[in-house]
């Protein structure tokens, strides 16, 4: 007989950087590498992804890191 599990829970945000006017969003799950990071636009069908399968703290590193790039730079930096 299988127990059942309680599903893991996963963690959503999104912050909008002053300097550049993005707005940058993340989702995964504590203590999983299944974490990725996201430039929100219009269309769902075009993401830059800046961060996909890392760690909570490498996206939350990113996050620091990008809050005082220009635009350019962030998109430059983020993967189509």
């Amino acid at each position: 007989m299988e127990a059942s599990r309680k599903p893991l829970a996963k963690i959503e945000g999104r912050r909008r950087l002053r300097i550049s006017g993005l707005t940058i969003a993340w989702r995964g799950t504590p203590n999983l590498d299944d974490w990725v990071a996201y430039i929100v636009q219009g269309t769902k069908s075009k993401k830059l992804i800046l961060a996909d399968h890392v760690s909570e703290r490498k996206v939350k590193a990113l996050l620091g890191r990008i809050q005082t790039m220009p635009k350019k730079e962030v998109e430059k930096l983020a993967k189509g």
